[in-house]
């Protein structure tokens, strides 16, 4: 039986060397594939070039000047052979004279068309293909101009890559066996002191941190088990049972932190109060057991129009509050009317398919522009989504328009 570290170790390695082994055959076939396409490109354009002056040269039967433009498209890189073959496919110039009047080996193309040949092994044994242009005037077929494009600097640079994949490969293989063997060992020694973590959990500290120890499998499950347990009690206890948002406990905690964390670092946060507009409406007309959907409704959508760092809770009944850190009024007032219309957009829909309408009122207060006290943000949130709901409901108020005299 494999030990735990042997489980970790050979079943990464084995992933992270097969990753990197198809990826690095991947490249390069599409590397290939693409420079040979680049090289079909570059063979027809030249091959064009070369027709345009071979059409030239056949309508006025000036050789001379085709054999100078052979001579020249021999000079472009990769080019091993070119030549002009009439419409019978029979050579009338070669950059090898001695090849004229031959009949030229591959098959030349329709009229019009252009061609690239099948790849096939030339006298020195490289790689090449021929590229066909047609050679035509006014409309009239001439002949067909061909070069031969050799593929040895693609192989050379397939040679190149492959060689910088391999030592990649090894590199990563290397790196992968360094943190499989690292990795392996940070699992099989995760707890150090489980009971500082019950001592934390106990005092209500619930962001444990894995320990160090030495551990056998029943360790591990116990540790395990443990872990469970704490995320099992930090749900009960942080999290409101009905919604799934943070508790009013949680919340309080969260803002005087995060107030304090405001002041030292000069920076504002924002709380705002949410309502349900008409929620009593909604238990007398559809009972308790629809309230409570349309509350885990709200509560999803809260979830949904929040960063991760915000802390939205349920405080009370149908009341709901957001703590926004790092945010000033602008965007607070952003966040309250995008969660207000997004409420008022998203009905809440009964199993039978009819509609309850939803809205809600909110009130939103700064810290520390609104009051410098964190005790009393929350009551001036409060006291402005009340103003909101005097204003006919359904809207966002801020605090800053509140008349009363600071604390």
């Amino acid at each position: 039986m494999r030990t735990l570290k042997a489980k970790i170790i050979l079943p990464l390695i084995g992933l992270v060397v097969g990753v990197q082994l198809a990826t690095g055959l991947f490249i390069a076939y599409r590397v290939k594939e693409a420079m040979h396409h680049e090289n079909h490109r570059r063979a027809l354009a030249v091959a064009y070039d070369l027709a345009h002056v071979s059409a030239r040269s056949l309508i006025s039967r000036d050789l001379a000047e085709l054999r100078t433009y052979i001579r020249y498209t021999m000079t472009q890189e990769y080019v091993t052979q070119a030549m002009v073959v009439d419409e019978d496919c029979r050579i009338v110039m070669h950059s090898n004279l001695t090849k004229i009047g031959e009949q030229y080996a591959g098959t030349c193309p329709e009229q019009g068309q252009s061609l690239i040949s099948a790849h096939y092994r030339n006298e020195k044994g490289e790689n090449v293909v021929d590229a066909l242009a047609p050679i035509e005037a006014a409309g009239v077929h001439l002949g067909t101009a061909i070069l031969t494009y050799s593929h040895i600097g693609i192989e050379n640079e397939i040679r190149l890559l492959s060689g910088k994949i391999a030592l990649i490969l090894g590199l990563g293989s290397a790196i992968a066996i360094l943190f499989a063997l690292l990795l392996a060992e940070y699992i099989v020694r995760p707890i150090r002191h489980l009971s500082r973590a019950a001592e934390a959990l106990g005092t209500g500290h619930f962001n444990l941190k894995k320990m160090e120890t030495d551990y056998s499998d029943e360790i591990g499950e116990l540790a395990k088990s443990f872990y469970e347990m704490a995320g099992k009690l930090e749900t009960e206890v942080c999290h409101d049972a009905l919604t799934g948002l943070f508790t009013r406990n949680v919340f309080q905690i969260q803002l005087s932190e995060e107030c304090a964390r405001s002041q030292r670092h000069k920076s504002s946060l924002a709380v705002l109060m949410l309502d349900v507009d008409h929620f009593k409406k909604v238990n007398d007309t559809h009972g308790h057991g629809v309230g409570d959907e349309v509350l885990r409704h709200i509560a999803a959508i809260l979830s949904r129009e929040t960063r991760s760092s915000d802390c939205p809770a349920r405080y009370g009944g149908e009341e709901f509050v957001v703590l926004l850190p790092d945010t000033r009024q602008s965007a607070a007032l952003h966040v309250a009317e995008k969660i207000r219309s997004r409420i008022e957009a998203d009905s809440f829909r009964l199993p039978d398919g009819r509609t309850i309408p939803l809205t809600v009122s909110i009130g939103v207060a700064l810290f520390p522009e609104d009051t410098a006290d964190h005790t009393w943000l929350v009551e001036f949130a409060d006291q402005a989504m009340y103003e909101a709901k005097k204003l006919g409901r359904n809207n966002v108020f801020p605090a800053t328009r509140l008349k009363r005299a600071q604390p």
